[in-house]
């Protein structure tokens, strides 16, 4: 079967409407996941479909969202080492700017100082930081977003534009070389107002996240000092990002 016919044959499949994973397309199509992956790739970046995890799926639109559960189900190892080595940066009494997401999360769960103040839009991290002796959390304010549990839009800009901080972690839906993106237009506009509070920014996002879109661009890459990513990230784009000038810390 020639690729192109390859490539039809999957589309079809995941035109049916169900999203299938590299296993099934490989069982499928008798070629090898490497081949599959190959395919779904050239395929995304022609806007046929939307990679996943493990598999593809309808292409979805720019403003769409999973929630906050459906996110804390993917990537979790991933996550968990990017937020380790998020929270390696951090050093005693610093003050610091939080994202809402499930990769700061661990970025909350695994500082390792005694001493901190925490700023925040996430309630989750409020609540997760009430135990720990030393670390001050301040919440943000706002209007909390269903999708993300996050406290964003005006109330929450201007407290983030009064800080100060050492060091801000923030995360992103997408990131391609026109910048850092999220799809909804108020959380943007906070993840800016967090961005421009603090010396050092640093974007959290797993290797997912890379040559995607999403509708709203929060940031260009030369504005973060450095990408905290997993170590699945490809090597091809390792490396265009950072030919970009773009920082990318692999873990």
């Amino acid at each position: 079967m020639f690729a192109e016919e390859r490539r039809m044959k999957i589309l079809d499949i995941i035109n049916s409407g169900k999203a299938v994973t590299v296993e099934e397309l490989s069982r499928n199509m008798d070629v090898s996941e490497s081949t599959v992956r190959r395919d779904l790739r050239y395929m995304e970046d022609k806007g046929l479909i939307h990679r996943t995890h493990g598999g593809a799926m309808n292409p979805l639109p720019a403003d769409y969202e999973p929630t906050f559960t459906e996110k804390q189900e993917e990537m979790t190892e991933e996550k968990k080492a990017i937020g380790i080595r998020a929270a390696s940066l951090i050093e005693d009494g610093d003050t610091v700017v939080i994202d809402s997401g499930t990769t700061t999360m661990e970025i909350i769960r695994n500082l390792n100082v005694n001493r901190a103040m925490i700023i925040t839009n996430s309630p989750h991290a409020a609540i997760e930081l009430q135990h720990r002796q030393g670390i001050e959390a301040v919440l943000a304010g706002g209007t909390l977003r269903y999708e993300t549990l996050a406290l964003v839009g005006p109330i929450a800009d201007e407290l983030f534009r009064r800080v100060k901080a050492d060091k801000a972690f923030i995360g992103a839906n997408g990131i391609s070389l026109d910048g850092f993106m999220t799809p909804n237009m108020t959380e943007a506009a906070t993840k800016r107002s967090m961005l421009r509070s603090a010396e050092k920014v640093y974007v959290v996002a797993d290797s997912s996240k890379f040559n995607k879109s999403s509708l709203m661009r929060f940031a260009d890459l030369d504005e973060v000092d450095g990408i905290i990513t997993d170590h699945k990230l490809p090597e091809d784009i390792y490396n265009e990002f950072s030919q970009s000038g773009s920082e990318i810390i692999r873990v």
